[in-house]
C-alpha cells in the first residue's frame, strides 16, 4: 500500500497545477497587451502574405518613425507585429507574426531581425530565422525588411 502513495501524491500534484509554470514556448517578446504597449502604423487591410489573413500592424516606440517613412534601418530592439485575424473588420484575432531587431550580426543577409509566428494564445510556432518570413521580406531589404511605408 505504501508503494502506490508517491504516485498517488504526483499525480494529484500535476493533476491541481502545483507544478505548472508559464505555458513553455510563450513569446518572450510580445507584450501581455500589444494593442496598448505598441502604436499602431498600418491600419486593418488583407494581407498578400501571412496566409492571405487581414492584418493590423504595430510597432515599438522607437521604430515608429522609421517603419512609416521607410527611411531604416531600424534600432535594435524594435518590434513590429502584425496582429492577424480572418476577418475584414480585424475583430477576430487568429495569430500574431513578430519580428524584432537584434543586435548586429545576429543574421546579417536578413537585416538582423528576429522572426516569431505565434498563435491567438501567443504560443511560439516558429521562431528566430524563420525562412517563411525571410524569403518574402527579402524583398523589402530597401525597407530593412519591414514591407513598409504602410
Amino acid at each position: 500500500m505504501a508503494t502506490w502513495r508517491p504516485t498517488l501524491l504526483l499525480f494529484l500534484f500535476l493533476a491541481n497545477g502545483c507544478f505548472q509554470q508559464d505555458k513553455a514556448g510563450t513569446s518572450q517578446i510580445l507584450t501581455s497587451d500589444p494593442q496598448t504597449s505598441y502604436l499602431p502604423v498600418r491600419s486593418c487591410r488583407i494581407s498578400n502574405g501571412h496566409g492571405s489573413n487581414y492584418m493590423v500592424v504595430l510597432a515599438s516606440a522607437q521604430a515608429e518613425s522609421e517603419y512609416l517613412s521607410g527611411s531604416g534601418p531600424l534600432p535594435k530592439g524594435s518590434v513590429i507585429v502584425a496582429v492577424e485575424s480572418d476577418q475584414a473588420d480585424c475583430s477576430d484575432l487568429t495569430g500574431y507574426t513578430l519580428m524584432y531587431k537584434e543586435a548586429p550580426g545576429y543574421n546579417p543577409t536578413a537585416g538582423d531581425w528576429h522572426w516569431q509566428r505565434l498563435d491567438d494564445q501567443r504560443d511560439v510556432l516558429q521562431d528566430g530565422r524563420v525562412q517563411g518570413c525571410i524569403s518574402c521580406h527579402t524583398q523589402c531589404n530597401r525597407n530593412d525588411f519591414t514591407c513598409s511605408p504602410p
